[in-house]
């Protein structure tokens, strides 16, 4: 009886060890909300990062819209609605500005860097021929 007992523990062991477990990961969302500064500006390829000053831009992202301080050329000139296509693994970002009647959707990057999120977006504001790349880092709340 106790071979019986025994033999029996050991199958019902290895039937446990043998299932699969499956592993099911969650992705964050990324939120864009709270207060946005620009650490670096590229245009066509070279920093130009020193030449202006851009200190005083924000641009403060809540849930669906944002504001613009101190404006500076950039993808958008005043106030309105964003959105990510997705939250969790956005491809697109839609930047809708107040009495525009198109939204602006510029190339736009999403990485973490050195343990912050980063905001690169990369547009060409009325000729073509000017690319830039914009580097923002959240402002600490």
């Amino acid at each position: 009886m106790k071979n019986k007992r025994n033999a029996l523990v050991l199958i019902l062991v290895i039937l446990a060890a043998c299932r699969k477990k499956e592993l099911v990961f969650t992705e964050a969302d990324k939120p864009l909300t709270g207060a946005w500064k620009i650490v670096k500006v590229i245009r066509n390829g070279e920093d130009i990062t020193a030449r202006f000053d851009f200190s005083a831009f924000r641009i403060n992202f809540t849930d669906s819209s944002y504001t613009l301080t101190d404006p500076v050329p950039f993808v958008v000139a005043g106030n309105g609605r964003w959105s990510f296509d997705d939250p969790q693994y956005p491809q697109a970002l839609s930047l809708q500005q107040e009495g525009a009647a198109a939204p602006v959707r510029p190339a736009f990057r999403y990485p973490v860097v050195k343990g912050k999120r980063s905001l690169i977006l990369t547009f060409s504001p009325g000729c073509t021929s000017n690319k830039y790349e914009y580097t923002l880092e959240p402002l600490p709340l």
